[in-house]
């Protein structure tokens, strides 16, 4: 079997396991919806403390494009994440209903503070989009990070700003009705809360799930693409800086897998409900998610590869990186993610953007050194 560890730098065993069989589907065990309105113990996340201080601010991103400063070359702003959540302890001789409409109310400015973020993202975003096109007689925010001409902070803010824009008009709404109330409705909405209102809990909830879906599928097949059967340099873009990064390239990668491989590739990198398993389907649309999630991946690798020597990673964004690359983050240290985060960039730079590593990475649970060489070595007979 495979290792199940995180880091792609361990080694990984053969795996006997037939590629042609029916359709393998991956469930995990039902676990009850967690109660995420649940106030847990005063212990401030450290992570987060060192992100977002208590000068949190949701105009950030705003103030920092119509400054037009460069700003943190790889760190969004901070009103990208959520704003801090401070709930209150319960005092011995505290009233149990006065407790609880502290803590409603806590949660309330939260909420508040992350609906304005998204809405002052927004507005830089339109900003900046409105530079990239003085800057570009032709292309988007897409070619302009291919280019180079926006960084990787800038980046992160353009594709959160589209990931919360659109929930913001429903899950606005739901706040204004049910205020405090809406951390109970979280649990069985989550895919109206916009990155900017997701409680702590809930982040380590979707992420603990999502690494256990993945040690379940690592554990249970192998769906490796077999020798020969992917071409790297089919449609011509040989000697092209970071072909992958181009959607073309990589419909024309995904055509060439199965539909075992790409919900392989779907389930690890989490592109899909795991309502699609428990009912033994391929998720709709799965093909279209994948060409979006590589694209942007692609593109993000490239920025942080070229970004300044002296720039680094926050802890917060370090983990996010890590989550979005398939890598397991929960209990690891940070040491450990800066090491995978690196490895897995070092090997994209070798590889020139080719898709060969990053696709070698993501079938394989624990890449090793030697085994990824073999496939970066094939590229200079290439």
């Amino acid at each position: 079997m495979i290792a199940t560890g995180s880091s792609c730098r361990h080694a990984v065993s053969k795996i006997h396991t037939s590629r042609h069989g029916l359709l393998r589907v991956i469930s995990a065990p039902y676990q009850p919806h967690r109660r995420y309105a649940q106030p847990t113990p005063r212990r401030p996340d450290v992570a987060t403390a060192k992100a977002i201080s208590n000068e949190y601010s949701a105009k950030a991103a705003l103030a920092i494009i119509e400054s037009r400063s460069p700003g943190d070359p790889v760190n969004p702003a901070r009103s990208t994440l959520p704003p801090p959540l401070d709930l209150p302890e319960r005092d011995a001789q505290q009233n149990f209903f006065l407790y609880w409409f502290h803590i409603g109310r806590a949660y309330g400015t939260f909420y508040k503070e992350g609906v304005k973020a998204v809405w002052f993202n927004n507005k830089a975003t339109r900003l900046l989009r409105e530079r990239i096109k003085q800057e570009m007689k032709v292309g988007g925010e897409k070619e302009a990070a291919s280019q180079g001409l926006i960084s990787r902070s800038e980046w992160q803010l353009l594709q959160r700003n589209n990931h919360d824009i659109g929930k913001l008009p429903l899950f606005g709404l739901l706040a204004v009705i049910f205020g405090e109330w809406l951390p109970i409705l979280v649990p069985f909405l989550p895919g109206v809360v916009p990155g900017t209102c997701r409680i702590p809990k809930q982040v380590r909830g979707m992420r603990a799930a999502a690494e256990e879906r993945r040690r379940i599928i690592f554990r249970t097949a192998n769906f490796e693409p077999e020798q020969g059967q992917l071409s790297f340099d089919a449609t011509g873009t040989q000697g092209k800086a970071w072909p992958v990064a181009s959607a073309d390239y990589i419909q024309m990668l995904l055509k060439q897998m199965r539909d075992d491989q790409l919900h392989h590739l779907s389930t690890t990198l989490g592109l899909h409900s795991r309502l699609w398993d428990r009912v033994q389907l391929y998720p709709i649309g799965m093909r279209r998610k994948l060409t979006k999630h590589l694209q942007y991946l692609s593109l993000d690798d490239r920025l942080l590869s070229e970004a300044p020597s002296s720039s680094r990673l926050s802890v917060v964004e370090l983990e996010e990186a890590c989550t979005e690359r398939g890598l397991d983050v929960l209990g690891r240290p940070e040491a450990t993610l800066r090491e995978n985060l690196s490895w897995w960039l070092k090997r994209q730079e070798e590889d020139r953007g080719r898709g060969r590593a990053m696709l070698s990475m993501l079938f394989r649970r624990s890449a090793t050194r030697e085994w990824v060489k073999l496939h970066l070595d094939a590229n200079k007979r290439d």
